[in-house]
């Protein structure tokens, strides 16, 4: 298929597919100087969509993809992803604590102004 259908077929816009064209994430072959996508590509353009929707970032896609192309469905693979996905929910961990950390300060401003309204 061609990219317009591809974009249809996976409902992107011309330039996120080029982006991850030239991130390599997706690897459509060329004919007469135009891309041809195959399901394939809509398989990896979802597992993208996948990815991004648990936060990873483009660079942490590219390894998870890098492991797939070299290990596929190896244990190796697996244990790498595992300590990718790990490190992931750390940070995920840290920012929820920075997070409540902003919420309990927050509360203290709001719980300020309040008692500043009823004072009055």
């Amino acid at each position: 298929m061609q990219l317009r259908e591809f974009m249809a077929a996976v409902g992107a816009t011309r330039d996120t597919v080029r982006f991850y064209i030239e991130e390599d994430l997706l690897t459509p072959s060329k004919s007469a100087g135009k891309y041809v996508f195959t399901s394939q590509d809509i398989i990896a353009y979802d597992e993208i969509m996948q990815l991004k929707q648990l936060g990873f970032s483009i660079e942490l896609i590219k390894k998870i993809k890098q492991q797939h192309d070299i290990n596929c469905s190896t244990s190796e693979q697996w244990q790498q992803n595992l300590a990718l996905v790990e490190k992931e929910i750390q940070k995920a961990e840290h920012e929820l604590k920075r997070i409540e950390q902003r919420k309990e300060k927050l509360i203290s401003v709001s719980n300020q102004l309040k008692n500043l309204l009823m004072a009055q």
